[in-house]
């Protein structure tokens, strides 16, 4: 096998989640988030001989699928969203589907919450929960790290209100339907 192939190989199998996240962070149905990730990985696949390593393979590969993401949403100009994944264990199988249910509908609002910011807040919270650090986020956008800092802290007070005002909604939405 070809280092390239090889190489590429590796990359997929270590980014692959990571990649089709921000993929969904940026687009929020799933045929076109997969889509989109199609083209992010055949992106990178003809672009890698321009990897220098003047920056971490990570920060690359960021920088590369968002700005792909980005053309390919200014060409659908769709709404942009996110939806993380994560499960924890609980040793009642009822308690563990009630707390399965619980957190996918805090996820769904958290969706929609981030939805609801601007694209570049969308994009700087996507990378913060990718964990990714401050420096790399200012590296792939193009900003300073204070900056990233002060737009982090400003993104979650915004998210903290928005969460608020669904958990209201919702709480309104429940007790009309007792009626």
């Amino acid at each position: 096998m070809h280092d390239k192939e090889k190489l590429f190989q590796e990359i997929v199998r270590e980014n692959r989640d990571r990649l089709y996240r921000i993929c969904r962070a940026c687009i929020p149905d799933h045929d076109d988030a997969n889509d989109l990730y199609q083209e992010v990985l055949v992106k990178v696949w003809l672009n890698l001989h321009t990897f220098r390593g003047d920056a971490k393979l990570s920060t690359w590969l960021y920088r590369f699928a968002l700005n792909t993401a980005i053309l390919h949403r200014k060409q659908r100009s769709k709404h942009v969203t996110l939806l993380p994944q994560h499960s924890m264990g609980f040793p009642d199988a009822a308690a563990e589907t009630a707390h399965k249910q619980e957190q996918e509908v805090l996820l769904q609002q958290l969706h929609y919450c981030i939805s609801c910011l601007e694209k570049q807040d969308r994009l700087i919270i996507s990378l913060v929960l990718e964990e990714v650090s401050y420096k790399e986020i200012a590296e792939v956008l193009g900003l300073t790290v204070n900056y990233v800092g002060v737009k982090i802290n400003r993104i979650k007070q915004k998210l903290a209100v928005l969460m608020e005002q669904q958990v209201t909604q919702e709480t309104f939405k429940e007790s009309r339907n007792e009626l």
